[in-house]
Order: structure tokens, then sequence, then C-alpha cells
């Protein structure tokens, strides 16, 4: 009779285990876990962060905002801001032709085109505006009529109330300015998701000759200019 011969064990040997693969639930979990964790990362970098890029955009777009509507006044004449999702251009009204025409002979004023990853948000009179997503041909007479600018700074050196928002993509604003009805030009930071605070505002009055800007606004101003 054969007897049924016992299989050799080491000493300190295991018995052998069968490894399985992750059920689609517990993938389901994981990713889960790791989208909210990412977002409350974007969120915190978000409100809490600073962006430097969009930091040196905004500054520079004020000082050029303040610097027109010196302008205008001062020379009497009335500019116009038209602004696309992705930049800003200044034109100045031109009466006898009855048309806006881009301001070619200062380059403080030519076409300027966000970094890749900003974009602009527009609301006149409490009223967001479909903006254009990119910039207008000017060349192109019909595109040309089609677009004029949005935002009105007149030779009073009174600007028409708006607000613009400068955000990042796929996140809140961290940016804003404000032109009020009493004319006093506002940029703001978000604090919070519903909370705003003033940087930097104007006086209802613009800027008289002989009198200093910031050496802030009269440094972006000089660059900008090169």
């Amino acid at each position: 009779m054969i007897r049924p011969v016992n299989r050799l064990r080491l000493p300190g040997a295991t018995a052998p285990r069968f490894s399985r693969g992750f059920t689609l639930l517990e993938i389901l979990v994981v990713v889960v876990i790791i989208g909210v964790i990412v977002a409350a990362a974007t969120l915190a970098v978000g409100v809490l962060g600073r962006d430097r890029q969009a930091e040196d955009e905004t500054r520079r777009f004020w000082a050029v905002l303040q610097q027109i509507r010196e302008e205008a006044e001062l020379q009497g004449v009335d500019l116009g801001l038209f602004v696309s999702a992705t930049g800003y251009e200044f034109l100045r009204h031109e009466p006898r032709e009855s048309d806006w025409i881009p301001i070619t002979d200062d380059r403080l004023y030519a076409p300027r085109g966000l970094p890749e990853g900003l974009r602009f948000r527009l609301w006149v009179d409490a009223r967001e505006i479909v903006l254009k997503p990119a910039p207008v041909d000017r060349g192109r007479k019909d595109e040309h009529q089609r677009w004029p600018p949005q935002i009105l700074v007149l030779s009073s050196g009174e600007v028409m109330p708006f607000e613009l928002r400068l955000e990042r993509d796929a996140a809140e604003a961290l940016w804003r300015f404000v032109a009020q009805a009493d004319n006093d030009l506002r940029i703001e930071r978000r604090e919070s998701q519903r909370d705003w605070i003033p940087v930097a505002h104007t006086r209802p009055t613009p800027t008289r000759p002989g009198e200093s800007r910031s050496a802030e606004d009269q440094r972006v101003v000089s660059d900008a200019r090169r």
C-alpha cells in the first residue's frame, strides 16, 4: 500500500499567500481622496497665496489707467479702453471721423496681451460683458467697427463706472479694478470668497500737473514706454 508523501516544509517557512489586485471601488475611493486634497490645496493657494505674475500685470494696468486719465484731461481728448479676454488696448476718439483710432505714438498705450493663464472679466453697469477671446485686428474695417471701446475716459477726467477682474484660469479672481460713480478708481485684492479689500485708490479729481505720483507708478510707466 502506497502511503501519501508529506510535502517537505522548511523550518520557518510560511504557507503561500495569494496576492490580489485592488477592486474598482478601492481605486475610486483613492481617486476621490486625491481630488479633494488637490482641490483644497488649490483653494488655499488661490486665496492665501501670491501670484507674482498677476500682481505685476495688476500693477502695470493700474499705473497706465491713472496715466491715461490724466492725459485725457490735459490734452482735452476722449480716450477709450478696449478689453478682450486676453488683453487690452487704448484708443483715441477722432471727432472729424467719428471713429476710435488706435494710439500708435506712445508705446505705453500699445496693445498688450496677458501672460498665458491669465484672463479678464468685465462688468459695465452691473452687467457682465461678453469679451472677445482674442485681440481685435484693427486693420480690418468691419472688425474694427464691430469692437469699439467698452470703457470711456473722457476729456473731463471722468471714467465711466466699471469693474474689471483679473483671473487665473480655473480659479477665482484675486484682483479687480473698480471705477465708481464718484469718479474714484480703486484696485482691490480678494480677502476671502466674498470680501475684497482696497489696496489703492485715486481721488475724485485726477492728478494735476506738478503733482508727483508714487515712485512705483512712475517706474512702471517709464518701463512700459521703453
